[in-house]
């Protein structure tokens, strides 16, 4: 509260940039249990075996990429360079509607959120310092697409682009990584929008295969690295703190760029999707046009401390009920992926377990409130440790061609401008066309009405918050 006031009086007569409180150097120096660097294969073991063991699923990741590629519409293709170049942190602004999106990109490039800035810049960001997806890809050793059957694709790019350069491997893909550990990130900070940032953060990994860099099993893994990110980061107490400092940033500068409360600032504004067309996209983005090579109707092995995800958007909750919550809205067992050596996080259905309204039965279970299909009994809480479920030995079967994948119509172009020059990124950033670039900052002032009204809507939801995440450390 005392630094949020600070922020606010110092600006009194100045510009917000200029106002703007940083994270201090000891909390961006401090060694936090969670910077270590760590090994993602466990999580997306399973495509080594696809590759040996199941040359249909493969052949429908070839042909899903080249449908998707060589389908795009020209508004696709446009929004898949701005992704491909820019900071996905602020190209994905959209995500949060139209008017909230162009405030945040707005507050970004003048430099008025430093602390997301911090966390969540393509270069040097800190939720995804420590997580570069090139061991991984380095692992798996498979070619992308622009490698395996460049005549069989489109090219896209922009002019003077480099998109097809890179031979680093595909799987995973890296870039729909960082877009995951992104909008994750603010999906937590912001949970009332979370359909929308998931689904937008979705776009940016499908985007990926409209670039023909990558294929649909890349862009999975990618989705699972990018969470798994942000579940070590949210797991650790002591760089939770960051976030809820970032996530008081957020808010604040929201509801003084919008003149009201949050809650009636996203009433107000044009979502980039309805919830339930965002909830929607973003489940079918979670295994593409893939079968079910597996047996469905599974129990899901929820991966250790992936209940921290949910921190935000079920405050109140035991970490082992929203680890039910999780459990009761995971996808279906059996697509490509489903279990790795460390519990499945392909199944997570992150953007459907920040939305759903729960209610706790009288013996500390979860329901789910009108969740409209008959739920799985969740399993009794903090039991079971995940295990390895073996490989399945389903023969192959006749490949079948996907459909073409229906893009939504978004509601706004994206702010970021699409001729950014790429440089090279940070450590979470892959080489050669996968190296990602810094936002620039410019100085834009805020009145004084604006810091009055971050005064009056802000402070009061800024304590309550803290305390809130606080009472998870």
């Amino acid at each position: 509260m005392t630094t949020g006031l600070g922020v606010l009086l110092s600006g009194f007569g100045a510009g917000a940039a200029s106002a703007a409180e940083p994270f201090t150097d000891d909390q961006l120096a401090y060694d936090y249990p969670s910077n270590a660097e760590y090994d993602y294969v466990p999580i997306m073991d399973q495509f080594s075996w696809l590759v040996t063991d199941r040359a249909d699923i493969i052949a429908l990741n070839d042909s899903q990429t080249v449908d998707i590629n060589t389908s795009a519409t020209p508004e696709q293709v446009e929004r898949a360079i701005v992704d491909q170049y820019d900071d996905m942190s602020v190209s994905m602004a959209d995500g949060l509607g139209e008017n909230l999106g162009a405030i945040y990109t707005e507050a970004r490039l003048a430099g008025e959120l430093p602390k997301i800035d911090a966390l969540l810049a393509k270069s040097g960001g800190l939720v995804g310092y420590y997580s570069s997806s090139n061991p991984s890809k380095n692992y798996f050793d498979y070619d992308r697409p622009y490698i395996r059957f460049p005549e069989l694709l489109q090219y896209r790019d922009k002019e003077g682009g480099d998109a097809w350069d890179s031979t680093s491997g595909a799987y995973p893909s890296g870039h729909t990584s960082q877009a995951y550990w992104q909008g994750t990130s603010l999906s937590m900070m912001l949970p009332e929008l979370a359909p929308q940032i998931l689904a937008r953060t979705s776009e940016a990994g499908n985007n990926r295969i409209v670039m023909a860099a990558h294929y649909p099993l890349d862009v999975m893994s990618g989705r699972m690295m990018g969470q798994h990110i942000v579940e070590r980061r949210m797991s650790d107490p002591a760089f939770r703190e960051l976030f809820a400092e970032a996530e008081a940033e957020l808010r604040g500068v929201l509801e003084a760029g919008c003149g009201a409360s949050l809650a009636d600032c996203i009433e107000a504004d044009t979502p980039y999707l309805s919830d339930g067309d965002a909830l929607a996209l973003y489940e079918q983005r979670m295994s593409y046009a893939f079968p079910q090579i597996a047996p469905a109707g599974e129990a899901v092995t929820i991966p250790a401390n992936a209940d921290s995800l949910l921190i935000t958007s079920h405050p109140d909750l035991t970490p082992e009920q929203r680890r039910q919550v999780l459990e009761l809205t995971a996808l279906d067992s059996g697509y490509p992926l489903d279990e790795g050596a460390e519990g499945s996080w392909q199944r997570l259905n992150l953007a459907a377990a920040m939305a759903a309204q729960v209610e706790v039965n009288a013996d500390g279970t979860i329901s789910l409130v009108d969740a409209g299909a008959e739920q799985p009994e969740p399993s009794t809480p903090g039991t079971a440790e995940p295990t390895v479920t073996p490989a399945p030995t389903v023969a192959p079967t006749a490949i079948t061609e996907p459909t073409a994948i229906t893009e939504p119509t978004a509601t706004a172009e994206p702010t970021a401008s699409a001729t950014t020059v790429p440089a090279a990124g940070g450590n979470s950033a892959d080489g050669g066309s996968d190296a990602l670039a810094t936002t620039g900052a410019e100085n834009i002032g805020v009145g004084l009405m604006a810091a009055l009204a971050l005064i009056v809507t802000g402070a009061t939801a800024l304590v309550l918050r803290k305390r809130s995440a606080r009472s998870d450390s």
